[in-house]
C-alpha cells in the first residue's frame, strides 16, 4: 500500500461548531521548492512544465512541546538521507526526534534531473535546487514555517475517493502474476486528513493521507498509464485502448529498449488536463472533508515514539521481474522496519520506513488502541532494507514487489508492524 501525503491551503474560512478549552496551541506550516533544474538531456516541457516538487512542514507546539509534519515529493531515498532530514529538523526545533514524521511521496516526478528514468531513486540524495541536501531544504521548510506560528486548532475527519485500483493481477492470458488492473484486489480508498485552522477558521495547512502510487509532484495516476500509452504510440507499439495489462507496452520504455521521443503535443496536453482533473477532484474532496470536520482541538497533548519491527530476511539471488519464482539465500541478518507514532490531541499519525501492502494497512486500523482517529504514511522517517512488504496472503504472487522484497515470506512483517504501532499509540495514551 502507497501513501501520499500533502499539504492543502485556502484562504477563506471554514465554519466550525466544536472545539475544546482553550491552550497555546500554535501551528505554522511552509513549503521549500525543490524541483531540479532543467536538464539539457531532456527535451524542454514548455507549457506542460506544472509540476513542481516540494519538501513541505507543518510545525506545531503546545505547552513547551514541539512536533512536525513534513513531506518530499521524490519516489524515495536513502535511510540515511531520511535520518539526516530528522535529525536536523529535530535539532532545529530542540525537540526529540520521535516527535517527527518525514515521509515520501514515492512521486516519480523527479526523473528528469538525471540521466535516465532510473536517476529518480538517486534524486535528493545530493543537492536538491538551491539548497546542498534535503536537510538544509527541510530545515529551510521548518524555519519558515515557524516564523508562521500562530494560534490554532486541529481536527481530523476521513472522506473517499474511488480512483485507486490494485495493481497486482493474473495475466488472463498467461496465467501468470503481472502488474495489471485488479478490479476484484484490496484497496484502501479512505481519504485521511488532519486539518489545522487558526482561531478564525482560516485554514493553515491539511495533512492529508491516501493510498496511489503517484507519477507527478500532484495527484495523477493516469500520467504513468496515458503517458505510456502516448510514448508507445511514438515507439510504433499498438495500443488497443486502457491497457488493463500495460507490462509490454512499459517494459521496452521502463528498461530503455527503445529511445525516448517527443510525443505529439496533442496527447501530452491530454495528459495534463486529466492529471489536472484528478488532482482537481482530489483536492476538492479534501476541501469537503475539512469544511465537514466538527470535532476541533485547540489543546492537544503531543507526544512521539519510535520502534522497531524486527524479521527474518533474503538474499535475492536473480533479477526477474515478475511471473516466475525468485531465487533466493538463507540465512542473512535479521531486517528491521522503524515504525513511528507522533500522537496530536486525540489522533496520532503512525508511520511505516517502508511500502507495505493494503492489508497490513487495514490491519494497522484495525488494531490500533485509537481505532478512526489513527492516520497512517509510509516511506516515514527512514528506509527499510525489507523493500515492499507484503501480506500473508500475498507472499505467493510473483510481481516484482513480493519478488524483490528481502522479507522471509510469512505473516511475521503484518504481525510486527502492526503490533509496533499499536504499542506506541497505547504508550500515547497512557500518559
Amino acid at each position: 500500500m502507497l501513501k501520499t501525503t500533502f499539504l492543502l491551503g485556502s484562504l477563506l474560512p471554514i465554519f466550525t461548531v466544536a472545539q475544546n478549552v482553550t491552550g497555546n496551541f500554535l501551528v505554522g506550516a511552509a513549503r521549500v521548492d525543490i524541483t531540479p533544474r532543467p536538464n539539457p538531456q531532456w527535451l524542454p516541457l514548455n507549457e506542460f512544465a506544472l509540476e513542481l516538487l516540494h519538501i513541505r512542514a507543518i510545525v506545531f507546539s503546545n505547552n513547551n512541546v514541539t512536533g512536525a509534519l513534513l513531506t518530499i515529493e521524490i519516489v524515495s531515498t536513502t535511510d540515511q538521507v531520511m535520518k539526516s532530514v530528522t535529525s536536523a529538523v529535530a535539532a532545529e526545533l530542540d525537540t526529540p526526534v520521535e516527535n517527527i514524521i518525514f515521509s515520501a511521496t514515492h512521486s516519480h516526478a523527479a526523473g528528469p534531473a538525471g540521466p535516465s528514468l532510473t536517476a529518480v531513486q538517486a534524486y535528493a540524495a545530493g543537492p536538491v535546487r538551491d539548497h546542498a541536501s534535503s536537510a538544509d531544504a527541510a530545515v529551510d521548510a521548518v524555519k519558515q514555517a515557524k516564523a508562521n506560528m500562530r494560534a490554532a486548532k486541529v481536527g481530523f475527519s476521513t472522506g473517499a475517493f474511488y480512483l485507486n485500483v490494485n495493481r497486482d493481477a493474473l495475466n488472463p492470458l498467461t496465467g501468470r502474476w503481472t502488474q495489471a488492473t485488479n478490479l476484484t484486489g484490496p484497496v484502501d480508498r479512505d481519504v485521511q486528513v488532519l486539518s489545522f485552522l487558526d482561531l478564525s477558521n482560516i485554514p493553515i495547512a491539511s495533512y492529508t493521507s491516501y493510498a496511489m502510487h503517484p507519477a507527478s509532484g500532484d495527484v495523477n495516476p493516469l500520467l504513468r498509464r496515458t503517458g505510456t500509452n502516448t510514448l508507445a504510440s511514438m515507439a510504433s507499439i499498438p495500443i488497443t485502448g486502457f491497457e488493463m495489462a500495460p507490462e509490454a507496452i512499459e517494459e521496452p520504455i521502463r528498461d530503455g529498449y527503445i529511445p525516448l521521443n517527443r510525443p505529439d503535443v496533442r496527447y501530452t496536453r491530454q495528459l495534463f488536463q486529466e492529471i489536472t482533473a484528478l488532482g482537481t477532484m482530489l483536492g476538492e474532496e479534501v476541501i469537503r472533508v475539512m469544511s465537514s470536520t466538527t470535532d476541533w482541538n485547540n489543546n492537544p497533548k503531543i507526544w512521539g515514539g519510535q520502534k522497531n519491527a524486527t524479521c527474518p530476511g533474503r538474499k535475492r539471488l536473480d533479477s526477474a521481474r515478475e511471473g516466475v519464482s525468485g531465487k533466493y539465500e538463507l540465512p542473512v541478518p535479521d531486517i528491521n522496519i522503524l515504525t513511528s507514532v507522533v500522537g496530536l490531541g486525540d489522533v496520532v499519525v503512525g508511520g511505516v520506513a517502508a511500502e507495505i501492502f493494503t492489508r497490513i494497512g487495514f490491519r494497522i486500523k484495525n488494531e490500533t488502541p485509537m481505532r478512526n482517529r489513527t492516520m497512517l504514511v509510509t516511506l516515514a522517517n527512514g528506509k527499510a532494507t525489507s523493500g515492499y512488504v507484503g501480506d500473508e496472503l500475498s507472499v505467493n504472487q510473483t510481481c516484482f514487489q513480493m519478488l524483490g522484497s528481502s522479507l522471509l515470506p510469512g505473516s511475521c512483517a503484518e504481525v510486527e508492524i502492526s503490533s509496533s504501532i499499536a504499542s506506541l499509540v497505547g504508550q500515547f495514551q497512557s500518559r
